[in-house]
């Protein structure tokens, strides 16, 4: 490639659906304005990955990782999100990546950079997100000496530090490498079996160095993993014979909502949701008892308190978020569980059926055997109609209530009243998230969001952006709370860049209130965790983004958000939240209680 030569992007129709995209690239004159080489190694490094399908960047720019990012602006097709933190690019990415199927990259510099990231890392890591991390280092190699923010061997051996946390990780050894060692840790992370962050490092002289072009042929399909069509029958066979029959939809079902809701329409048996699963199947579903685990609903509690004898799970790890009060199998019940990750079996409930396999494989294989065989359980319509009799929810008029300081619960039933039946829906990590829970109706798999699995605070503060970018027509409302507003409200400032139609509705209470409540419960009694009050709606403005603050019901209304919303981009909501409420029998430390030394010690005899 000349210096006044770049690439335009051409389809190629021949390649598997199931392969990320891959497209072949012809030279095409434009004028070259930059000193960076054509032919350096930043350049063949964005150049591959675009070709695959990675032309979405999140990250923030620094001295040893700056030739990548000259990179992204000189590719065409290619763009950049500048985030305002490295763990909340991660977060950022992970929402993007659930929104639209792309795999993004965040892209960050040596040192604080890589180290700030680790937290939104290990998230997409338990998301199971195939996410590209690309690190810049200094040139120690090369130079020979000590340089600041050094991340090899000798200096923070970024390798072994996130080595729990990636699927591999590659460091560019020479520049005719770059594009066979990116290609490396792009399939990792986005292995079929096993997704996840993978880590290019890239030190700054070899991604400046020239790099030859290398032509790489596309790995074949994936092997897909499929239950044997005898254990299908009888997962089949269990269900339809069942007093007590239940399914559990996981988090992992929700790339494959499509088949998971064909197999619900044709089973008759009752299903939950985990958190992190929440509206993969519409929880207006005649066959829904809403969410399990944590912050369930009624329905489910009943449900579960009765004793399941058949539970099919699918794509869950049944951790304490999952199940909480809600046990999906009863004494002496028959669990099948289906999932990717044969380590999930066996693990926090005793296993009667452990089925390795693809979830969408199987959900489809088990409904064309219900088909076949007219398998039916015969009690389900029955069992719905009792257990659906009275409300799922803690306080069954909140939508209606009447409150200064308004509820939790009356400020979610006004939100979702006034955001619009397109409007999706992002939960941050707090008190406020078990109200969201609880209390929002989801009605379909891009409904809601939540990223539950490592639980930090900012997730959805920052997961909104990738949200947003992922449809930018759609609006988006983030419930988040004022303590993680105050950890990760900067990120509000991507929002008005990019002008993503994101509604941050702040719980204000003042308080860390799930850990003062949590704390209260287990020990009686707490030190309050209250910060000092914040003016979100002034603050908000102070930045330009159109602001409301509401103190009682019926506030917020449509008339209110399509006024604020009206400039396009952000608006902040400040809702002065009653912060004495809370979901009873259904929050973390409940979950914990049924699941951990919590229980044990607290039965002990001094």
């Amino acid at each position: 490639m000349n210096d006044t030569q770049t690439c335009e992007r051409l389809d190629d129709s021949s390649v598997s659906s199931t392969e990320p995209p891959i497209s072949e690239y012809r030279l095409r004159s434009l004028p070259e304005l930059s000193t960076l080489h054509p032919n350096a190694a930043a350049r063949r490094i964005v150049d591959v990955l675009a070709a695959r399908g990675v032309t979405t960047y999140f990250g923030i720019p620094g001295g040893p990782v700056c030739p990548l990012f000259e990179a992204i602006r000189l590719t065409e097709g290619v763009r950049l999100i500048e985030s305002r933190h490295e763990t909340h690019a991660a977060f950022s990415a992970a929402s993007y990546y659930h929104a639209t199927g792309q795999v993004p990259a965040i892209v960050v510099t040596a040192g604080p950079g890589i180290t700030n990231a680790v937290t939104g890392i290990a998230s997409a890591h338990l998301e199971q997100v195939p996410l590209l991390v690309i690190s810049g280092d200094v040139a120690w190699a090369t130079h020979g000496g000590r340089l600041a923010q050094d991340c090899g061997p000798e200096g923070l051996a970024i390798e072994q530090l996130l080595a729990p946390l990636t699927r591999a990780q590659v460091r560019i050894a020479h520049p005719r490498a770059a594009v066979s060692q990116t290609i490396a840790a792009l399939s990792a992370a986005t292995d079929a079996l096993d997704p996840g962050p993978a880590l290019l490092v890239v030190p700054l002289d070899r991604a400046m160095a020239p790099a030859p072009a290398v032509q790489i042929e596309p790995s074949p399909p994936a092997q897909t993993l499929r239950a044997p069509r005898d254990v299908v029958e009888r997962a089949a066979r269990w269900l339809a014979e069942a007093e007590r029959p239940l399914v559990v939809l996981g988090g992992a079902t929700r790339q494959h909502a499509p088949w998971i809701r064909q197999l619900v329409d044709v089973l008759n048996v009752p299903f939950v949701t985990t958190p992190r699963a929440k509206g993969v199947v519409s929880e207006r579903h005649p066959r829904s008892l809403r969410n399990g685990g944590m912050a369930a609903s009624l329905w489910a509690r009943r449900y579960t308190s009765e004793g399941v004898d058949v539970a099919l799970v699918l794509g869950s790890d049944l951790d304490d978020s999952s199940m909480g009060p809600t046990p999906y199998v009863g004494f002496g019940g028959r669990l099948i569980h289906v999932d990717l990750d044969p380590a999930v079996f066996n693990r926090n409930a005793p296993t009667a059926l452990a089925v390795h396999a693809d979830l969408g494989h199987f959900a489809n294989d088990l409904y064309d055997t219900l088909l076949r065989s007219e398998l039916r359980n015969p009690r389900g319509t029955a069992l719905m109609a009792e257990v659906r009799a009275k409300s799922p929810f803690e306080e069954p008029e909140f939508e209606h209530e009447v409150a200064d300081p308004i509820s939790p619960q009356r400020a979610i039933a006004d939100l979702q009243r006034a955001a619009g039946e397109e409007t999706r829906f992002i939960t941050d990590i707090g008190e406020h998230m078990l109200f969201a829970l609880h209390y929002l109706t989801a009605d379909g798999p891009d409904g809601f969001q939540i990223q539950l699995n490592l639980g930090s605070m900012g997730s959805g503060i920052a997961g909104a952006v990738g949200l947003a970018l992922g449809d930018p027509a759609r609006p988006v409302v983030c419930v988040c709370g004022d303590g993680g507003m105050q950890m990760a409200g900067m990120e509000i400032l991507t929002a008005v860049k990019e002008r993503l139609p994101i509604v941050y509705a702040v719980f204000n209470d003042a308080r860390y209130n799930m850990v003062h409540h949590g704390m209260k419960q287990i020990f009686s009694q707490a030190q309050q965790y209250d910060t000092a009050p914040v003016d979100f709606e002034a603050w908000a403005r102070s930045m330009g983004i159109p602001s409301a603050t509401i103190t009682r019901s019926g506030q917020l209304d449509a008339e209110l958000l399509n006024s604020l919303r009206s400039q396009g981009g952000p608006v902040l909501l400040d809702i002065r939240i009653d912060k004495e409420q809370r979901i009873r029998g259904g929050g973390r430390v409940e979950a914990l209680q049924h699941m951990s030394m919590l229980a044990q010690a607290a039965s002990e005899e001094p």
